[in-house]
């Protein structure tokens, strides 16, 4: 090989080397492409999560706004409610 094949050949493997980092790293290269896709499917995780508490949110409203049972459970057992025929025995906390 003479002096300048040598030089053209270093010239085209160091373009080549170049190339390559530039695929691999440059704003949109493979690097950014696979960070972008995990962020992606966070995302979508994420989403799936709050389409799910919507549904139920969606239930519960549906249920405070129809069905009498489950208003006077939740009146009963969250807020300490009690219907008019009932009686209420609480105990007396230990001194």
């Amino acid at each position: 090989m003479t002096r300048m094949e040598k030089i053209c050949l270093y010239l085209a493997m160091g373009g080549a080397v170049i190339l390559l980092f530039m695929f691999f790293f440059s704003t949109r290269g493979v690097v950014d492409y696979a960070r972008f896709k995990s962020r992606q499917e966070k995302l979508e995780a994420q989403a799936a999560i709050a389409e799910s508490q919507n549904s139920k949110l969606e239930k519960e409203i549906h249920k405070l706004k129809t069905d009498i049972e489950y208003i006077k459970h939740l009146a009963k057992h969250e807020h300490e409610m009690a219907a008019q025929d009932e009686l209420v025995f609480k105990e007396k906390p230990p001194n």
